[in-house]
């Protein structure tokens, strides 16, 4: 790892093909002998080039993907912006008694219910029960209808089968719920035994589960459930743990699930429901019309985008991610798909003068490994950002700073650099990369640091990256 980081400093300064040859044949010894790096540095204010290596190879991103989509809806929306989840019913109200649907038409909101950025489930439930309540409504006799037909996508059709049964692989729905996710709770105290499954953090509609996991030393657990399903495997081992073992699921159906807890939460308040609870899915599958919602009870409103962006941003929300991406469709579009979105974007940054060539996008959150996009293509956006009036110093400040925030704390933690630094990092197996924003003695820089296929640990290749960047200031002074 010492042997790249000499490489990259040694290439920083020079544009030359004898550099890159020199490079080539040096990391041909090293653990990064198989790994691909680009680097791209650029004053964001005159634009020049303040360290380059291979800055033009096409890289998968992780993460630094959700910088492109972060933009991108800025583009779209101002950072105010709100989308709305509402509840009402079709039919007609006679007396107490309501002769159609309740329907809750969902609106894309990955925030909704969702503790870490709006009101908890049951306080959406009861915000719900007391609108009917108000209406004077005291019997349903048709269904608790979830409507998602706002947004085509479930799950990402190039995301790894085994990533989309945890909650990080939720996807992203019409109707978002509680985060898409739960936690599977295991009796884990045995070493070598089957693990008991001992509850959730939520009710959920029935499931069953396939368990096959052993306890063991460590953490190997998969968990393989697909979109809609009722039916989860649950593979690998699980560590020896005398308190209870947390498994995060994610919730197969959020929009069910949400619909059956208004159900619920209905019957407990003394409101009875002939029908069931079920959703636009369901009905287009058993051949019935997707009732249409007339008279609206409730309008529940998103939290802010800009709320929705930082939290993207510091936490890595895959969930949050494909709902701003969706909001890129919905820009143009009454029902949100995620070709139409990519689309956008990739006409979006062309216009804007930007590289687009090796750009492939699949997703907004960078689940995907067959995105690829290049260091100077993500430098020139981080620029363009910069410089525009709807983005801007906001923008910048979206990124959480490295050695103190986020998914980046451990980035320069023990010797920060001066200054301040606002990265978003992505990594998966043989990915890791950081893209931000560098400030320092009145100057701000957009950096771009990127490797694929690499063999040693992920934290080897931080440390080569901290070393990399204070090189580089050092030479700068």
């Amino acid at each position: 790892m010492y042997k790249f980081l000499h490489i990259l400093l040694l290439c920083s300064f020079v544009i030359s093909a004898h550099a890159s040859d020199v490079c080539a044949s040096l990391l041909s010894g090293s653990k990064m002998q198989h790994a691909s790096v680009g680097v791209h540095i650029v004053d964001v204010d005159t634009r020049q080039v303040i360290a380059s290596y291979d800055a033009d190879r096409a890289l998968v991103p992780a993460s630094v993907t959700k910088v492109v989509t972060a933009a991108s809806v800025l583009k779209c929306y101002p950072d105010t912006t709100r989308w709305y989840t509402t509840m009402g019913y079709d039919g007609q109200l006679s007396g107490s008694t309501l002769q159609g649907n309740i329907i809750v038409k969902g609106g894309i909101d990955p925030s909704l219910a969702h503790d870490a950025l709006s009101q908890s489930r049951q306080q959406l439930l009861d915000s719900l029960v007391g609108a009917i309540q108000r209406a004077g409504i005291r019997r349903i006799e048709g269904d608790i209808i979830a409507d998602a037909s706002s947004c085509a996508m479930a799950v990402n059709g190039s995301w790894m089968l085994e990533d989309i049964g945890f909650y990080y692989g939720a996807g992203c729905y019409g109707l978002n719920y509680c985060g898409n996710e739960y936690d599977l709770y295991l009796r884990a105290d045995t070493l070598g035994s089957r693990p008991a499954i001992s509850g959730t953090s939520m009710p959920l509609y029935p499931i069953e589960y396939r368990n096959h996991l052993t306890v063991g030393r460590s953490d190997s657990a998969l968990v393989i459930a697909a979109p809609y399903a009722t039916e989860c495997m649950l593979l690998g081992t699980v560590p020896q743990r005398s308190e209870p073992f947390k498994l995060r699921c994610a919730i197969t159906d959020p929009p069910r699930l949400m619909a059956m807890h208004l159900y619920d939460a209905l019957q407990a308040a003394g409101i009875e429901v002939v029908g069931e609870a079920t959703t636009d899915r369901m009905c287009v599958e058993s051949g019935e019309p997707i009732p249409v919602l007339n008279t609206t009870l409730y309008k529940h409103a998103s939290s802010s985008l800009s709320e929705m962006l930082r939290y993207m941003m510091h936490k890595s929300s895959n969930l949050y991610a494909e709902a701003m991406l969706q909001y890129v469709a919905l820009s143009q579009n009454a029902v949100a798909q995620t070709e139409q979105a990519l689309q956008i974007e990739r006409d979006m940054w062309q216009n804007e003068g930007l590289d687009i060539s090796a750009m492939e996008l699949y997703d907004g959150s960078g689940m995907s490994k067959k995105n690829t996009m290049t260091p100077r293509f993500i430098a020139s956006l981080l620029v363009d950002a910069y410089h525009d009036k709807q983005l801007g110093k906001d923008f910048v400040n979206l990124f959480p700073q490295a050695g103190k925030e986020g998914s980046v704390r451990s980035f320069f933690a023990k010797n920060p650099l001066p200054g301040v630094l606002r990265v978003k990092s992505g990594s998966m197996r043989g990915v890791f990369c950081y893209a931000g924003y560098y400030t320092h003695a009145g100057k701000t820089y957009a950096l771009v640091l990127m490797s694929n296929n690499h063999t040693c640990k992920a934290s080897d290749v931080r440390r080569s990256y901290e070393k990399l960047l204070r090189g580089i200031w050092q030479t700068k002074k």
